[in-house]
């Protein structure tokens, strides 16, 4: 039987599935996050191949590994990561695409539209079947460009509770919330902030969802500043396709904050409809690995592998 890898991997952690033809789930691993813009390719690469390699162990004997497909954080500008996959497995086909590829397939399959992404990170992609490539808007990494993402958010709160206490700013339920996380003052806890990074500043995103609950206006200004940057992104994916569009939402803080998510699909385009993402981001992955060999997913796929990936990720997955 014909078996199939594939893994979706963003700044915060890695994901990995081996499946088969009929959509059958066998095994499934987490581990840590893979983007080469904070931690270098070589580590980014490891991390990949290792993830990879422990899925093709888990295969059951007399199988072949037909394809391996990777939704891999800024994967574009580092092709070594796809060369080092192909030479790890020989005969199958291999691929390492963007971390939008995964959740356009599985919530647009092969059509037109938009890809807006909120997780560590951020990304608008729009696509179009004329055109070679994507067209991102933003999507630049956190020194550039990664608004509307846990990072920005959780950044923007523990500014927002440094001006506080050095008595620039105003006083913000954030600053209790956020220390109390903390177990200390904010000054403290520096070298825990940045020793842990980029991925650690985003889980303080909770923070202005929850001081926005209790109607605190630093964290309703911080919620509104980044539900519009999705807002202008729609916008301008609608100048660049030129009619209403399709369009999905993935990543950790579109599936976990529903009011977030919400908020940024009420201010898509007129006529453009977008949704939140329904299965799983792997699922995605899942068909592009299939397409890549080659096969195609035949009419009860979804359900078994919606059923057999509930049963391998058990409590490590939002499914």
């Amino acid at each position: 039987m014909k078996y199939f890898i594939a893994i979706d991997s963003g700044g915060y952690k890695t994901e990995s599935i081996l499946f088969d033809q009929t959509g059958k789930v066998h095994a499934y691993a987490r581990g840590r996050g893979a983007n080469a813009f904070d931690i270098g390719v070589a580590e980014a690469s490891d991390r990949i191949r290792d993830a990879a390699e422990n899925m093709r162990a888990r295969m059951p004997e007399g199988g072949e590994i037909a394809s391996v497909f990777g939704s891999i954080s800024v994967s574009y500008y580092y092709p070594e990561i796809e060369q080092r996959l192909s030479r790890q497995f020989g005969k199958a086909k291999c691929k390492m695409d963007s971390v939008v590829s995964s959740v356009m397939a599985a919530g647009l399959g092969k059509e037109d539209g938009v890809c807006l992404i909120s997780g560590t990170g951020s990304y608008c992609c729009v696509r179009q079947k004329d055109e070679e490539h994507r067209h991102y808007i933003g999507s630049s990494g956190y020194m550039l460009d990664t608004g509307g993402s846990g990072y920005v958010l959780g950044q923007k709160a523990l500014i927002a509770t440094q001006r506080e206490r050095d008595g620039r700013g105003p006083a913000t339920l954030l600053t209790p919330i956020l220390e109390a996380e903390m177990g200390e003052t904010l000054r403290e806890h520096l070298p825990v902030i940045y020793a842990g990074g980029r991925a650690y500043i985003s889980s303080f995103a909770q923070a202005v969802f929850a001081a926005r609950k209790q109607g605190d206006e630093v964290a309703t200004r911080i919620f509104d500043e980044e539900v519009d940057y999705f807002a202008e992104a729609m916008q301008t994916a609608y100048r660049i396709i030129g009619h209403p569009y399709r369009g999905v939402l993935g990543g950790g803080v579109f599936l976990h904050v529903p009011e977030y998510t919400e908020a940024v699909i009420q201010h898509a385009p007129e006529g453009c409809h977008m949704q939140l993402l329904d299965t799983p981001t792997l699922y995605g992955g899942a068909l592009e690995a299939l397409w890549l060999a080659g096969e195609t997913d035949n009419y009860d796929f979804k359900s078994r592998f919606l059923y057999s990936f509930a049963r391998q990720a058990g409590e490590n997955t939002g499914w």
